[in-house]
């Protein structure tokens, strides 16, 4: 398993006086996660093995952000002098309103974010129940934040400055240009996820009937061939060449990530982050701070709706197992041009 896995902690949890004279059983056993991270229970050592193998099914991002997710969960309880195991859905409703009310020094989530922390606390939960573990999920019936489908947060680009940020990325200096010039052609021109764009492989490229494609892994592991269109095709030569040459190797020969560091290792989410934020100011675009990877991303589906894309291409091009995650794309960026005011002024004059 991971060592991101094993190395999982949740807060202690205060001692359920209920289950305590036959918790001492399992706390026994070297290395259990119960034992040195505050599980308590009479299930603790079975309690910290079932979360691990519950983590370590996850993709490497999903579970990070499942163990932040249920350290969350677990915080909020030791606060309150609920053990994890004894809580109810009074507990789960309570943790939701706090998620996104927030603290003195931490802002409230957005009613998705904190439908998404439910959610994979939910899920733990019920894995729990699967294996015997536990009688109940108290997130099952819980109230969670109601989420507009029809709305996205998040912000986009219009076509001029998502040209400037390309201009940006070309424009740079130093042993990197190529590959963030790459890097940005395929999150702009294909809408790729940040976390795909990471994992990608030398190998993920290819040509099916004389078109250049990238194959990505989506979410849930569903694998989508995607083209690439001239420019970013060309993009990815010129930086792949580049880094042959460095190597000494044919650029047929390279293999690994994609996206290489010059150790050779896989860019991260944060270095690619920081990349975007970067050239938004580079590029002199207002509240570069807003401009983020999945802002490109929103940014493909923008233009393409734009542009005439038909929702069926778009929601298979983006990988949105459920059309209605597209159309939350599409109707963001026709909102404005679409209010009836518009309708009405002209009438009025």
């Amino acid at each position: 398993m991971s060592g991101s896995v094993t190395r999982f902690q949740i807060p202690p949890q205060p001692a359920d006086p209920a289950r305590t004279a036959s918790s001492g059983a399992a706390h026994s056993g070297a290395g259990s996660l119960a034992a040195a991270e505050g599980w308590h229970g009479p299930h603790g050592e079975e309690l910290g093995q079932a979360t691990t193998a519950w983590l370590a099914a996850k993709k490497p991002t999903t579970r990070e952000a499942y163990a932040r997710d249920l350290r969350a969960w677990g915080a909020f309880c030791a606060e309150r002098g609920v053990h994890v195991l004894t809580a109810r859905k009074p507990d789960a409703d309570l943790f939701g309103a706090a998620l996104q009310d927030g603290t003195a020094t931490a802002p409230g989530l957005s009613a998705t974010s904190a439908a998404r922390r439910m959610a994979a606390v939910s899920s733990w939960y019920r894995y729990l129940v699967a294996c015997g573990l536990h009688e109940r999920n108290p997130f099952a019936a819980a109230e969670r934040p109601r989420v507009d489908r029809d709305y996205s947060a998040t912000a986009w680009l219009d076509e001029a400055a998502a040209r400037r940020i390309i201009q940006a990325a070309e424009a740079g200096a130093g042993a990197t240009r190529l590959r963030d010039a790459a890097m940005v052609r395929l999150m702009l021109q294909l809408g790729v996820r940040v976390s795909e764009v990471c994992s990608l492989q030398v190998a993920a490229l290819g040509a099916t009937r004389g078109q250049r494609t990238v194959t990505v892994r989506g979410k849930g592991g569903k694998r989508i061939e995607r083209a690439l269109p001239p420019s970013a095709a060309d993009a990815l030569d010129a930086y792949l060449a580049s880094r042959a040459a460095r190597a000494g190797v044919e650029p047929g020969a390279l293999s690994g990530p994609l996206f290489a560091t010059s150790s050779g290792r896989a860019v991260d989410r944060g270095e690619v982050f920081r990349l975007v934020r970067r050239l938004a100011q580079r590029a002199g675009l207002p509240q570069p701070d807003a401009v983020t990877p999945h802002a490109l991303r929103h940014t493909f589906a923008t233009i393409a709706t734009e542009r005439g894309a038909d929702l069926d291409d778009l929601q298979d091009a983006m990988g949105h197992a459920d059309p209605r995650t597209t159309r939350r794309y599409q109707r963001a960026a026709r909102r404005l041009e679409r209010d009836p005011a518009h309708l009405v002024a002209a009438a009025l004059g």
